[in-house]
């Protein structure tokens, strides 16, 4: 397999309004092609996509049919969610879903298939299996697993040798896998870090969170007080942190026009941080509330 760039791009904002911090909105073709291109331009050889990131996957079709990239030089990450269907259903469902994520992407094959929910596995597991199993033998797909919000989620799948991927949240204020068991569980896995920023919100003005948010400010402000000692940016310390992570294969990360992919691909090539540097970090910003790892669980925004 070709190897992974330490960035993947997350592209959920190329099909959706995404972001608590995104003030730019869903951009149009000519500016989503830009980020993509600005992306290749800087050795990113990833895309992170779902069927369910309104029509990212087409714009990534789109892209990729104009484009002088060749499919097989990329990576291809995305997506399946089955919701409340009967057993019965899973294999025809899921592969389907997978037939649609092709047409769409204009590809014949992608590299990764998660499952975006993986409580669903909890309930279909015997048929995803059968269903995973086939695609994986017709090529449709090159590797499946799963995205978690925690270990405890995945951690049936993982287990599991036909699965090889996994998406999780990692950052400044989340330490619920890193340093524990679990990490070690991940080993030999492929491994992607979503949520480097936390959706944005690390570079939001506390004075304008509200509601339960409005509690997160002494971490944010926590963050931003070690950037300052050590004369760094709160993006320089937030990508630092999650690149230091040795069982981390590429951090996802979204951008809302080509400037953001040019900042971070810059960020994620400075050098590591040491040791005690990242023990200093999870002793200063340990202890945020675990439901701040859980977006759904965030009081509404008003932006």
């Amino acid at each position: 397999m070709k190897k992974l760039s330490r960035m993947t791009l997350g592209t959920v904002q190329l099909g959706l309004d995404y972001g608590i911090a995104n003030t730019e909105g869903k951009p149009d073709d000519e500016k989503a092609f830009s980020i993509l291109d600005k992306a290749m331009e800087k050795g990113v050889n990833c895309l992170d996509t779902a069927a369910g990131y309104g029509d990212s996957e087409e714009v990534i079709g789109r892209w990729l049919k104009q484009s002088v990239v060749n499919r097989d030089d990329l990576h291809i990450a995305t997506k399946f969610k089955l919701g409340d269907i009967g057993p019965s259903d899973v294999e025809y469902d899921l592969i389907g879903s997978v037939e649609r994520s092709l047409v769409k992407l204009g590809t014949d094959y992608v590299d990764f298939l998660l499952m975006h929910d993986a409580g669903e596995y909890s309930k279909y597991g015997k048929e995803i299996d059968s269903a995973i199993s086939k695609l994986l033998k017709q090529g449709c797909i090159k590797a499946a697993g799963a995205s978690g919000y925690d270990y405890e989620g995945i951690r049936e799948i993982a287990q599991k040798d036909m699965y090889e991927v996994f998406q999780i949240p990692v950052n400044l204020l989340d330490y619920r896998i890193t340093g524990t068991e679990a990490e070690e569980k991940l080993k030999g896995k492929i491994v992607f870090a979503r949520s480097v920023y936390l959706q944005g919100l690390f570079f939001r003005e506390t004075g304008s969170l509200c509601g339960n948010l409005s509690d997160i400010s002494i971490f944010i402000n926590r963050i931003r007080e070690i950037a300052d000692r050590y004369n760094f940016s709160v993006a320089r310390l937030a990508m630092g942190y999650v690149n230091s992570l040795s069982y981390i294969d590429s951090l996802v990360v979204g951008a809302d026009n080509p400037g953001h992919v040019e900042d971070n691909a810059g960020l994620i090539g400075k050098p590591l941080f040491a040791g005690d540097f990242m023990d200093m970090l999870k002793k200063e910003l340990g202890g945020a509330p675990e439901w701040l790892f859980y977006p759904w669980k965030w009081d509404k925004q008003e932006v």
